[in-house]
């Protein structure tokens, strides 16, 4: 018999030699050999295991405790398909392990809203038992993060470690190392080395240093060794601390869940010219003192830009980037992986090109590069995959509640990993809401604004107005997004779908919120007069700027004297592309021009008294308008200006703004 099955093993192993390619150089459960590569060879082990030594735990690939022709057939499946994964959707990856005398594990699958659920039963389930299986926990957490079928933009990979004490009975399950000093080591070189598609793991380590703890320095040294670095190795006193340090690990996993795609369109020049696209607010005087900036030489024969630097960012372009395109005398430049030092986006206003001037020894602006068209910036957002483990031994028992309430705290903060707060999609088009506090300010102008002839009188008296908290758009809702709900494109002015939507009257805009809120579940709506003039002003951050923003309407608002007045014949007359002057203090834009706003409330006199969350008159003939347009002149721009129309009027500078 024992013959036989040699035989039929010999067989098995040489046509599969002949057949079976290697796959997945590196990275999955079943590379017995740990060579890098699931092939021939693996299998050649589990053969003399089954026929001969069966010590070998690596062996037992899918791990029933026995090394059977059932370990040869996974193997075969893994070389033939690669394991088995749902889903190489980009978003969260989780697995998390319970460990005390044994491993209780839920295998890494994708974490979102529709299976949170299945990650909060798994840690309602886990319960506390002697012992402690630290080193062996993380051991084997390593080997689950080298499964293959994961996103290639595989941003994090980390495992996240909880524990209250030292390890007890890691050595007995591997016959690897003799002393826990050994395997702790062995485990800290393992983390150092490892990489999952090209990223490191990052380990983070929290530990509950209490009396249970016999020995402390020890305790420490675990924290150390099963940490990526010193600072993400935790000691702290209390349950409540590890909930506060489990969010800042989420915290700092989710900051760095997105980067940007920059493509930078600008006129070829000579060989050996030095560029600097700079990314912050800066001008000809303070931009040698720019913090946020791609600079390099221009070659002329290669077309590329080398040498580069990048300051208050990291980019995965490199040193040397060469054009995508040529058109003409421009140049197209992709820079890939871009995330900013300060954790913010890209605000595409703010990118200008300059030049180095040798002989003046001072950059110059580009007069060729514009940024209210290209260059574009293009966010991506990237997957994470992460294994949590837990101590779950009985010396737990009194703070183990605790343990489990931070460890769905830490789920739920990672089941939204790619969810930017405020930002909604609908059939494909995302807009931006931007939450506000609330508070008190004063609204409208005291008589003597009206006196000096600087403000109308409906613009008085100045009272004080309470609000409650609320969000409001950050932009005008685009033509784009009114296409994706209405299906209709009623704009006046066309060619870029980020132009904000006009000719809609107020009771259009009822119908268009009544059907995005039908599709989203939520309940947009129009701002107030109120709300909308709090926004404006900058809300609690306000400077008393008599624009959205700034004292100087060409910085923020897009109006008679850059949009009307230079003629029907420009290609800057009527509305722009949103966002494409600067924001107010809230981050709001074009609160100031482009198209007059329409808002809830009746248009009726102000009330002198002090209100909370006024709503306007109960009943009139025409709806408030606020903001000014394309084609207002300055005074009818200011934050205070109030306009009114027919809930039925149309007009190619009427558009409007949700809250919510």
């Amino acid at each position: 018999m024992r013959l036989t099955t040699l035989f039929s093993l010999i067989v098995l192993s040489t046509v599969m030699a002949l057949a079976l390619p290697n796959r997945y150089s590196s990275n999955i459960e079943g590379d017995v050999n740990a060579d890098g590569d699931v092939n021939i060879a693996d299998v050649n082990l589990v053969i003399d295991a089954i026929l001969g030594d069966k010590n070998n735990p690596a062996c037992d690939v899918n791990g029933d405790g026995d090394i059977t022709v059932a370990d040869i057939n996974v193997l075969i499946d893994y070389i033939l398909r690669g394991p088995v994964v749902p889903t190489v959707e980009t978003g969260m990856y989780m697995g998390i392990t319970g460990y005390n005398s044994t491993l209780m594990t839920k295998e890494i699958a994708f974490l979102d809203s529709t299976t949170v659920s299945g990650f909060n039963d798994f840690i309602a389930s886990l319960n506390t038992q002697p012992g402690r299986l630290l080193y062996y926990s993380v051991d084997k957490a390593i080997d689950a993060l080298k499964v293959a079928n994961y996103p290639e933009n595989l941003q994090n990979v980390a495992i996240v470690t909880f524990t209250e004490g030292l390890d007890q009975g890691s050595l007995m399950m591997t016959d690897k190392y003799e002393t826990e000093a050994e395997y702790a080591q062995a485990l800290s070189d393992r983390i150092a080395d490892q990489h999952v598609y090209g990223r490191p793991i990052k380990a983070y380590t929290v530990g509950l240093l209490n009396d249970n703890v016999v020995d402390a320095n020890q305790f420490r040294a675990n924290l150390y060794a099963l940490s990526s670095d010193s600072a993400k190795a935790m000691e702290v006193n209390s349950m409540s601390e590890v909930n506060t340090r489990f969010q800042a690990i989420a915290d700092d996993l989710v900051s760095r869940n997105m980067s940007e795609k920059l493509t930078l369109v600008f006129p070829g020049v000579g060989t050996g010219t030095r560029i600097r696209f700079t990314l912050d607010e800066v001008n000809s005087e303070t931009v040698g003192e720019s913090q946020v900036y791609i600079e390099g030489t221009f070659s002329l024969k290669t077309r590329s830009l080398t040498n580069i630097v990048y300051k208050g960012m990291t980019c995965t372009s490199g040193d040397s980037v060469a054009a995508s395109s040529v058109d003409g005398m421009f140049v197209t430049m992709v820079f890939n992986g871009i995330q900013l030092d300060s954790e913010e986006r890209i605000e595409k206003k703010n990118i200008q090109e300059w030049y180095w001037v040798d002989d003046q020894e001072n950059w110059e602006a580009s007069t060729e590069f514009s940024a209210s068209g290209l260059p574009d910036v293009e966010s991506t957002y990237s997957s994470a995959l992460v294994m949590l483990l837990l101590d779950c031994s009985s010396v737990l028992n009194d703070n183990f509640s605790e343990l489990q309430s931070a460890a769905n705290q830490f789920i739920e903060r990672m089941q939204n990993y790619n969810t930017i707060p405020g930002m909604f999609t609908v059939n494909g088009v995302s807009f931006q809401m931007v939450a506000l506090d609330g508070g008190t300010f004063t609204m409208g102008v005291d008589s003597t604004m009206v006196e000096m002839g600087l403000a109308n009188d409906d613009e008085m008296p100045a009272h004080e107005v309470t609000l409650s908290p609320f969000s409001i758009g950050q932009t005008e809702v685009t033509q784009e997004l009114w296409y994706a709900v209405m299906g209709t494109t009623p704009s006046g002015f066309t060619g870029n779908l980020q132009r904000p939507v006009e000719q809609v009257s107020w009771e259009d805009c009822q119908e268009f919120i009544t059907r995005l809120n039908a599709i989203t579940g939520k309940t947009f709506r129009l701002p107030t007069e109120a709300e909308w003039e709090f926004a404006a002003r900058g809300g609690v951050k306000s400077s008393g700027t008599v624009y959205s923003g700034s004292d100087n309407l060409d910085e923020v608002a897009w109006y008679y004297n850059n949009s009307y007045a230079v003629g029907s014949g420009s290609p800057d007359y009527g509305t722009h592309v949103v966002s494409s002057k600067h924001g107010n203090e809230l981050g709001l834009y074009d609160m100031t021009g482009n198209v007059f706003e329409w808002c809830s409330d009746w248009y009726g006199p102000y009330n002198e008294e002090a209100q909370v969350n006024p709503v306007g008159p109960d009943n009139g003939v025409r709806r408030v308008t606020r903001g000014g347009s394309w084609f207002s002149v300055p005074r009818d721009s200011r934050v205070t200006f109030r306009g009114n129309e027919s809930p039925t009027s149309r007009s190619y500078s009427l558009g409007f703004r949700l809250a919510l």
